[in-house]
Formats: C-alpha cells, structure tokens, sequence
C-alpha cells in the first residue's frame, strides 16, 4: 500500500508491506506549488509518490491511500484538469 499526504509545507509518500514501511520519502513544495488548491496538493503528493517509488511498483498490483475525501469523486467527473490526467492516466507497468 502506498500512502501519499501534501501539506501547505511539502509533499510525502511512504511505501508500506503489512505494517512494515519499505520506503518513506518527501519534498517541500516548489514556489509555483504554493499556489495549488488543496486537492490539487494531494493530487501532486500521487504522482510524486509513482514517481520516487516506481522502482518498487513496477508490475505489481498495488493501492494508493490519500486522505483528501473530495477526490473520491475523481472518476465520475467529464472535465479533468491537467494534473488529473497525469494521475488518472496509467503508464504501461504500473
């Protein structure tokens, strides 16, 4: 399971196994991220996390947590933004 969280001060992942933690990473935000709205934080927090950790997700099945509720609606939507298509958009082996 990978937990991802964005902050008004960084953006964090951590890759986990049952209840032992593989691989825990984060960054503070770019000055341009500064400005994001709160969902598209949590949004960069995933794709930051399928970035640093793709080295462990190649070609396993694996779930993503976040902990922002709005985004549990992200696939009932038309109209999706940029960074929502990064997300959405699989890459072959992921």
């Amino acid at each position: 399971m990978v937990y991802a969280d964005a902050s008004r001060g960084g953006l964090s992942c951590m890759l986990m196994q049952g209840c032992q933690v593989i691989a825990y990473t984060s960054r503070q935000l770019k000055p341009h991220e500064r400005n994001y709205l709160t969902h598209d934080l949590e949004l960069a927090a995933v794709v930051f996390a399928r970035k640093i950790l793709r080295h462990y997700l190649y070609g396993a099945h694996y779930e993503i947590f976040i902990d922002h509720h709005s985004l549990k609606h992200l696939f009932s939507q038309k109209d999706l933004n940029f960074m929502i298509n990064e997300v959405v958009k699989i890459p072959e082996g992921l």
